[in-house]
Order: C-alpha cells, then sequence, then structure tokens
C-alpha cells in the first residue's frame, strides 16, 4: 500500500509526512470563540479592572460608613455647639443658704424642706449636754469667783453671741477661752480651746436650722441664776423645759 513504509527506509529516519510540520496560528477571533468567549466588537469580554477600583459591594460599604461617620460628627459638633450657647446665655441658678432653687411659673421653689421641730429639739439638747461634760472635764471648780456657774456662763455666752447675735465662732470660742483660763485644770491643754470651738459650732447649725424654720424660735432664761439652760420657747410657747 502507499501509505507504508518501504522496507528500504530506516527506522531513525522521520517519517516523511507533513504532520510534524507546524500549523498556521488561527485569527484572533477564532481562538475566543473556541474559548467560548464573544467575538471582539461586541462588548461582551472580560475586562480587567484597574487596580485603584474596588469591587461593587465594597465601594458601597465603604460610602455607607462614610456617610454615618460624617453624620455622626456633624451632630456631635451640632450638640457641642448648642451647649456652649446655652451656658454662655443660660443664667446661673440662685444661690441659697444649704438650698438649690428652681424656678417655675409659680416662683422660686426651695429643694429642701425646713427643718423638723426635732431636728432643733436634738440639737439644742446636745449641746447642753456637750457644755456639761466640757465645764467637768477641764475646769477644776464649776463656779467661778462670784459664785456663779461655770457651765451656766458658757451657755449664756454661746446662745447670745452666736445664735441671737450671728458673732463669729472662733472669735466667741478665743474670748471664752481667755475667760475661763484661770479655772482650767491645765491652762496650756490646747483641748479645751478645741472642744470650746466645737460647742461654738454646734451652736452655729442650731442657728441655720432655727432661720430655716418657719417657725419663731427664742431662749428664756426666765428663773434667776438657778437656771443653767434656759427653755426654749416655740412661737412664744414653751417648747422645752430649763434645766436647773
Amino acid at each position: 500500500m502507499g501509505s507504508c513504509f518501504s522496507k528500504g527506509q530506516k527506522n531513525s529516519d522521520p517519517p516523511n509526512t507533513a504532520f510534524d510540520q507546524p500549523r498556521p496560528p488561527r485569527p484572533q477571533s477564532q481562538r475566543t470563540r473556541s474559548q467560548g468567549g464573544p467575538a471582539p466588537g461586541t462588548g461582551g469580554g472580560k475586562q480587567t479592572r484597574p487596580p485603584s477600583q474596588m469591587p461593587r459591594g465594597q465601594s458601597r460599604n465603604q460610602s455607607r460608613n462614610q456617610s454615618r461617620g460624617q453624620s455622626r460628627s456633624h451632630s456631635r459638633q451640632h450638640s457641642r455647639t448648642q451647649s456652649r450657647s446655652q451656658s454662655q446665655s443660660g443664667s446661673k441658678a440662685p444661690s441659697g443658704r444649704g438650698a438649690k432653687r428652681h424656678s417655675t411659673v409659680l416662683g422660686t421653689i426651695p429643694d429642701i424642706q425646713p427643718p423638723e421641730d426635732s431636728t432643733i429639739r436634738d440639737r439644742i439638747t446636745t449641746l447642753r449636754l456637750f457644755i456639761d461634760q466640757h465645764s467637768i472635764n477641764f475646769y477644776r471648780t464649776q463656779y467661778d469667783d462670784s459664785g456663779a456657774s461655770i457651765s451656766r456662763y458658757i451657755a449664756r455666752t454661746i446662745i447670745s453671741s452666736i445664735i441671737e447675735e450671728q458673732k463669729n465662732d472662733r472669735g466667741v470660742a478665743e474670748n471664752l477661752a481667755d475667760a475661763l483660763q484661770k479655772y482650767a485644770v491645765d491652762p496650756s491643754n490646747q483641748k479645751r480651746n478645741n472642744h470650746l470651738f466645737a460647742l461654738c459650732q454646734t451652736a452655729r447649725k442650731i442657728a441655720d436650722l432655727i432661720e430655716r424654720h418657719p417657725a419663731n424660735w427664742t431662749f428664756s432664761w426666765y428663773g434667776g441664776g438657778d437656771v443653767q439652760f434656759p427653755s426654749v420657747m416655740r412661737d412664744q410657747e414653751e417648747y422645752m423645759e430649763a434645766t436647773y
């Protein structure tokens, strides 16, 4: 047969065929169709994105985050501007002794109610007991040279000077310490002076409570020199009895 090799042809010789010749390249359009892609010019081929572009979903998320951040920043700036304008234009709350006040349509109303009668009574009782303890602990005698009670002298000086006349606490305590120094167990003991000042501070608290109370509170020494601590009057009626 014509297609068979001749016996004289060596096996090492390449066959005399055209299959080993290089095939001419196909046109670009044919290669694209064979790979299943559209022909050029149809607009359906794959396009490579520039490296700077992001996927569509990531771009949307970034836009949302930017818009949210801008809205939050604008809201914070608006709030700060409002607070500054309010602080500059607003007026300070009126100050009162021991009480904050709110302005309403009906007027200024204090936040703290007047003290109870029992609160004033307990503070006065505490002052009386502390004066008795002071005269016992810091003085070698309970009477001065005239025979008057030291406890009565301290009580009357503190009540009249601080509660009634609103004098300085420290000044009243120093005057008492000097006047009673000759009767002290130890005139150099600073604790005596400190305790006198504590008594004056207690009287100051009583004066503040009485000032905030709607009733009229007074002290009566009626009964002569035997009265060690005065009676307490509330609207001209006896509220606490005197101590003898």
